[in-house]
């Protein structure tokens, strides 16, 4: 039987390429021939990657979505367990793992080898937020009460991002990857723009600015000579550009922001946090991050009251005299800090 192409009669458009891959990947292995076509398609254009990534996880969803009158909920859920949830199909898996398309490196987390460079720790205090460039060309900036561990070797370059948050910008190295560690979990990629952020249960919260990262979950140490395996190899769940995802006991939610969303991920680089009606308690929770003496809400005040506005991170008390002002709760002064309670309570 002679291979199966796929062919183009005409040059369509990058878009057209990208799904038509994506439907001709689903369909079974590639053949060396059609391996070699779509290695030359991804080295003409750095953003043909990009769409071959983003056509997948569309044809995916296609292929999971349950029409049903309500709409649909705007996070998706991906179980990182044994029997963790794929991204994609079986054959896009096995594709991207053996092409390395979009140019992230799979597999899974190891030590460093024995020529890393010693770890240089950088810290920042609380309130306080440091752009540091990196010795590859990449630049990180912490934000308020960070601490990373930056260790480099001939192989890899790593993040050790104990506390805090982090963002980076990679200067593209094929043969390097750069990976954030947070905990168990890994965030790789090779050159793109991503912000990752050590939550208060240990785990990462990613969100991606440019190009396409990797979460992928670390293999605890390798089992005793002739003992099987605890569980399969988990697979990877990748984000592209405006997606965010946190991870929740062994659940990744994944969301897709709107352009002031991802700004709004960032004001701290100009020393501003920006609300947009968001809950009371997550906005108390954010501004604690910045300030030495916390906020603490009363059991009298409801925690879903909506908060909106931009608020500087080195002058906590405007924030105070906002809920004072504008939402009539009334802020005293306590030994376990700043206590937020009904006007008029004692």
């Amino acid at each position: 039987m002679s291979p199966k192409i796929f062919p183009f009669a005409h040059r369509p458009s990058p878009e057209d390429q990208a799904r038509r891959w994506i439907v001709r990947i689903d369909a079974g292995p590639l053949t060396p021939s059609e391996r070699e076509q779509l290695r030359a398609w991804l080295d003409e254009d750095g953003r043909h990657a990009q769409l071959l990534d983003t056509h997948a996880l569309l044809w995916n969803a296609a292929a999971k979505a349950a029409f049903a009158p309500s709409p649909a909920r705007a996070t998706d859920r991906v179980r990182l367990g044994a029997r963790a949830q794929r991204w994609l199909a079986p054959a896009l898996v096995a594709f991207v793992c053996v092409l390395g398309a979009g140019g992230l490196w799979l597999g899974q987390w190891s030590p460093l080898p024995q020529d890393a460079s010693p770890a240089q720790t950088i810290s920042t205090a609380i309130g306080e937020h440091r752009p540091v460039a990196l010795a590859d060309g990449s630049h990180m900036h912490l934000n308020t009460s960070s601490k990373a561990r930056v260790v480099f070797s001939k192989e890899r370059r790593r993040i050790q991002l104990d506390a805090g948050e982090g963002y980076f910008d990679v200067a593209k190295d094929a043969a390097r990857p750069f990976e954030v560690a947070v905990g168990s979990t890994i965030v790789r990629a090779v050159g793109t723009r991503f912000l990752v952020r050590r939550q208060a249960n240990g785990q990462a919260e990613v969100t991606v600015f440019e190009g396409v990262v990797e979460l992928i979950r670390a293999q605890a140490e390798a089992p005793a000579q002739g003992a099987r395996p605890a569980q399969a190899p988990q697979p990877p769940v990748r984000l592209v550009v405006s997606q965010s995802a946190a991870e929740q006991d062994h659940v990744v939610v994944l969301r897709s922001l709107p352009e002031p969303a991802l700004e709004q991920k960032l004001a701290w680089q100009h020393d501003r946090i920006v609300f947009d009606n968001t809950p009371l308690a997550a906005a108390v929770e954010q501004v604690n991050r910045y300030g030495t003496v916390p906020l603490v809400l009363g059991d009298d005040v409801p925690r879903d009251v909506r908060v909106s506005g931009a608020f500087s991170t080195r002058d906590i008390p405007v924030f105070m005299r906002s809920l004072e002002q504008g939402f009539g709760l009334r802020v005293d002064q306590r030994p376990e800090g700043y206590l937020i309670s009904r006007s008029g309570s004692r």
